[in-house]
């Protein structure tokens, strides 16, 4: 076997550029409207209430409910945090001030 050369195999033909369909996904937040459907935060309706009427909650890129200024992972994080409240450890104490603080941030600046 020959290390030099390779040998060269007959190319397939390709079909025309209209027989693939279009792969780009729609950009977010186009003139479109979202597919999917807006996947909510499991409030109770006292805590729904009172995060509407503070304006807290926003819907991020991929229609998913999340508190303002904080990461679906970490909306998730802070509301099992804040429903255990003072009762946590240490560590997920020092945790649910930190994510209160990103958060309230992001309403601060929100406000005018």
């Amino acid at each position: 076997m020959s290390l030099g050369k390779k040998t060269r195999l007959p190319r397939k033909p390709t079909p025309p550029p209209a027989a693939f369909p279009d792969m780009r996904r729609a950009a977010v937040g186009g003139a479109e409207p979202a597919s999917r459907p807006v996947r909510l935060l499991d409030l109770t309706a006292e805590e729904r209430a009172e995060l509407e009427q503070a304006n807290a909650l926003v819907i991020d890129g991929v229609g998913r409910e999340c508190f303002r200024g904080l990461s679906i992972a970490e909306s998730l994080e802070f509301l099992e945090l804040r429903r255990v409240g003072l009762d946590n450890d240490d560590q997920s104490f020092l945790k649910l001030v930190l994510l209160g603080d990103l958060h309230e941030a992001a309403q601060r600046r929100l406000a005018p």
